[in-house]
């Protein structure tokens, strides 16, 4: 009883210091709101609508092999295994329920949406993180990760490597996939891949899909104005060095 009643204190404890430390980052977030031509809401479901539309539309089979959600600090221990190549012609796209902590905006002149989406995927529901900085228009899905090297080079070798630059040290640390090879060679430039092996800030990757770029980064609360900021920041340099889409 004395066990349970301690479980029951911390738990207690624990929420009401998120649900302080929440309020904190709300305030800091309205006061930047007018000064930075912000909108935010709490709920809008129309966000997850539009994103099981583009899904639908952009989702192919093989995607399962290497799609994840990029995830909140808080929620970063969902996982996901890969399907087999015969299972996954039988995986239903990322479906998302709903959609809460509405941020949209522009930064530095390119429109954004971040939000935290509850996605149900393969029998099982987690919260993904979306930061989205526009891109011109839409293109196809990319995916690029980190990887370790000697996986790279032996997925390779027995055929189910994923797609080769050119460029060694980048080819040994990243993985790159999507269904266009053709769109894969004209987004990953010597430039992208440089500043990818070379930048401090601490990333796994990104990803474009639809209309939008994204990347696999650690934020503990998008609602919270430095952290989006150098969010999107870091977004845009990944932008900045694609050639234009569209």
């Amino acid at each position: 009883m004395v066990f349970m009643g301690l479980i029951t204190w911390l738990i207690v404890w624990f929420n009401r210091r998120q649900g302080a430390a929440a309020a904190v980052t709300l305030a800091k977030l309205r006061e930047e709101l007018p000064r930075r031509g912000w909108t935010y809401v709490e709920r809008d479901d129309s966000l997850a609508e539009a994103y099981n539309r583009q899904y639908e539309q952009f989702w192919s089979p093989e995607q399962s092999q290497f799609w994840r959600p990029n995830q909140p600090v808080w929620r970063s221990g969902f996982q996901v295994k890969a399907p087999g190549p015969l299972e996954q012609h039988f995986i239903r796209p990322p479906h998302a329920r709903s959609a809460h902590d509405i941020i949209t905006g522009t930064r530095p002149g390119r429109p954004f949406v971040a939000a935290t989406l509850e996605i149900f995927y393969m029998h099982q529901i987690t919260t993904e993180l979306c930061i989205w900085v526009r891109t011109p228009a839409p293109c196809p899905p990319v995916y690029v990760r980190q990887t370790v090297g000697m996986v790279s080079k032996i997925n390779a070798a027995v055929g189910q490597g994923d797609f080769r630059t050119g460029h060694p040290a980048f080819d040994d640390r990243f993985e790159v996939n999507g269904p266009d090879e053709r769109f894969l060679a004209h987004v990953i430039t010597p430039a992208l891949a440089e500043f990818l092996l070379t930048d401090e800030r601490r990333f796994r990757g990104f990803t474009l899909f639809a209309d939008r770029a994204d990347a696999l980064d650690r934020i503990r609360d998008h609602r919270d104005p430095a952290e989006l900021v150098a969010a999107l920041d870091l977004r845009c340099d990944i932008l900045d060095r694609i050639p234009l889409i569209g």
